[in-house]
């Protein structure tokens, strides 16, 4: 049977429902960097069903602390603002870095690695607090 991401989130308990969207997000990002490509966070925001960008904080900080614990160039420098920078929850770069950790992304083999599972983004969110 088909699992849908949103049934899951509905399903878990709170806690886990943040680590599922960002399995969810992993694999949109990755496609959009295997494509040297941003997304603005209210597009992502849609795209995931919500109306605004405030449930991405959590969802994106899963992502960007799985990057950095497994030194993995950090992925969600591509989720933007109107200007074409992160957000000021993005920790993982130096505004002058941005432009240099965006390439990085572009350039890496995201299709060559497992993407992670949920618990392993639980782990790094946890990690990270």
């Amino acid at each position: 049977m088909i699992k849908l991401f949103s049934n899951l989130v509905n399903s878990a308990a709170i806690g886990e429902k943040a680590a599922i969207r960002a399995l969810q997000t992993w694999q949109f990002l990755v496609g959009k960097a295997s494509n040297r490509q941003t997304v603005r966070y209210g597009d992502l925001a849609k795209l995931m069903g919500y109306r605004d960008n405030r449930p991405l904080s959590s969802i994106l900080g899963h992502v960007m602390y799985f990057c950095n614990q497994n030194n993995l160039p950090p992925l969600t420098i591509i989720v933007v603002n109107k200007d074409g920078t992160p957000g000021e929850g993005f920790s993982d770069a130096a505004p002058d870095e941005f432009h240099k950790k965006r390439e990085e992304v572009f350039l890496f083999d995201w299709f060559g690695i497992m993407p992670p599972t949920i618990q392993e983004f639980q782990k790094a969110w946890q990690a990270a607090k």
